[in-house]
Formats: C-alpha cells, sequence, structure tokens
C-alpha cells in the first residue's frame, strides 16, 4: 500500500499548524507573509519621490494646531452633553376624590362576581 504524506505548514514562533492563505497565527498571533513563511516586520516598502511628496502634502493639510483642535474637541464634548441631558420638568398631581359617584354600583358588582365564583365553586366540588 501507498503512503501518502501532506506537507503542513507550521509557524514558526509557536509550531502549530498554519491553514493556507492565513495572514496571522491563530494560536500566536505572528504575521506571516503570502508564502506562508513568518513575517518579521524589519522590511520596508519603497515609495517614490511623487508618492513621499503627495503623502507629506496630505499630513501638512491634515495637521492642526493643537490649542485648536483641543477647543474644538471642548466644544463638541459641550454639545454633545448638552444634547443629552434634557431639563426636567416637575409635574404636581393632585388627587381630588370624586363626590358625585357612590360605591353602590361596585359593591353590587363585586357581590355579583363573589356569588357567581361561588356557585362554580360548589357544582365542581359536588359534580364529581
Amino acid at each position: 500500500m501507498a503512503e501518502t504524506t501532506v506537507e503542513k505548514a507550521t509557524c514558526e514562533n509557536c509550531g502549530s499548524d498554519v491553514r493556507d492563505n492565513t495572514v496571522f497565527c491563530y494560536n500566536c498571533g505572528k504575521k506571516f507573509e503570502q508564502d506562508g513563511n513568518a513575517f518579521n516586520g524589519t522590511e520596508t516598502a519603497s515609495i517614490s519621490d511623487e508618492a513621499q511628496t503627495a503623502l507629506d502634502d496630505l499630513a501638512a493639510s491634515l495637521s492642526v494646531d493643537n490649542a485648536e483642535s483641543e477647543d474644538k474637541l471642548a466644544l463638541a464634548a459641550a454639545e454633545r452633553k448638552k444634547a443629552r441631558v434634557a431639563p426636567k420638568k416637575t409635574k404636581e398631581v393632585i388627587w381630588e376624590a370624586d363626590d358625585t359617584r357612590s360605591g353602590f354600583g361596585f359593591f353590587i358588582g363585586s357581590l355579583f362576581i363573589f356569588l357567581l365564583v361561588a356557585v362554580v365553586v360548589f357544582i365542581t366540588v359536588y359534580w364529581k
């Protein structure tokens, strides 16, 4: 019988098996290159002079005076806080009893429900 061996890539840092086309090791988190070898992070990419000047111009346009940005942040924080805090309105509730009604209707209704429940219980107990 013929034996087939499959070579699996392993992480150089922790030795665990590495899946194909992975960017990071699932065990230790070390970054890999496209061919599966460990990436040491010391390699740098070279860019053209035009790209470097464009990046420098972009960085200059995005840089803001620190004090000015702190003022903007403080104003924005104040606006957010003002939007979250709503002024509380006090409500005063006054209970006034309604003297026009008598409790006679309530008493009759309660008595009817009590008698109905008593009849149903009596029937279920003695029907057996």
